[in-house]
């Protein structure tokens, strides 16, 4: 990451993890991450700012529902994760919250505005840097990984990536979890490049 970043090269995190945990993350990688999306798409930091991304309304009906049922859940400033053994719980109560959407995550279902994905923040984190997708490369393993394809040039699944993931990707990796990110970032750094960047902006990965 250093090597990359002293070429110019911008590194974030767009995770589905909450705010106060991406944070936390942010401070221990000590400079090494220029900004970050939590909660898939619906939280970003960048320049030392938060900024809510997309929020919907009656969350405290969602969550009463939930409670109704007794299923269990684990709220964030805007998603809330639930077990993915719950399907069928979380399916009837979306059916009465419209302005709520579900998306599989591994082992959890994320409940989140109608809309929102990890491409509405890559979105903002190219306005934020004045980039285009010519200009972005990103990794990932799981579904919600998936809607940022259309928004980057290049596209890498770690070895332990869903299927989807590496039909998706342009790169397969050979190794899994952060070896399997190492490896991207060495093929980034051995020519397979984004587009140079305009003289007026960095390359965010």
């Amino acid at each position: 990451i250093h090597r990359l970043r002293d070429r110019g090269v911008l590194f974030s995190i767009v995770s589905g993890r909450k705010f106060s945990f991406m944070m936390d993350l942010y401070h221990r990688m000590d400079g090494l991450m220029d900004s970050f999306i939590a909660e898939n798409g619906c939280v970003g930091y960048a320049d030392g700012c938060r900024q809510l991304l997309c929020e919907a309304g009656h969350r405290d009906a969602l969550i009463a529902a939930l409670g109704r049922r007794k299923v269990p859940y684990d709220p964030g400033d805007v998603v809330i994760s639930v077990n993915r053994r719950y399907l069928p719980e979380v399916e009837e109560v979306l059916d009465r919250h419209p302005s709520y959407t579900m998306i599989r995550n591994v082992d959890s279902l994320m409940l989140l505005p109608h809309g929102a994905s990890k491409a509405t923040g890559i979105r903002w984190l190219m306005d934020v840097y004045c980039v285009d997708p010519q200009e972005m490369a990103c990794i990932g393993d799981a579904e919600n990984d998936i809607d940022m394809r259309g928004l980057c040039s290049i596209m890498g699944a770690v070895s332990n990536a869903l299927p989807a993931v590496k039909r998706e990707s342009d790169y397969v990796c050979r190794r899994s979890f952060g070896a399997g990110l190492l490896e991207f970032l060495e093929y980034i750094e051995n020519g397979h490049t984004v587009k140079a960047p305009r003289e007026d902006a960095k390359t965010p990965l």
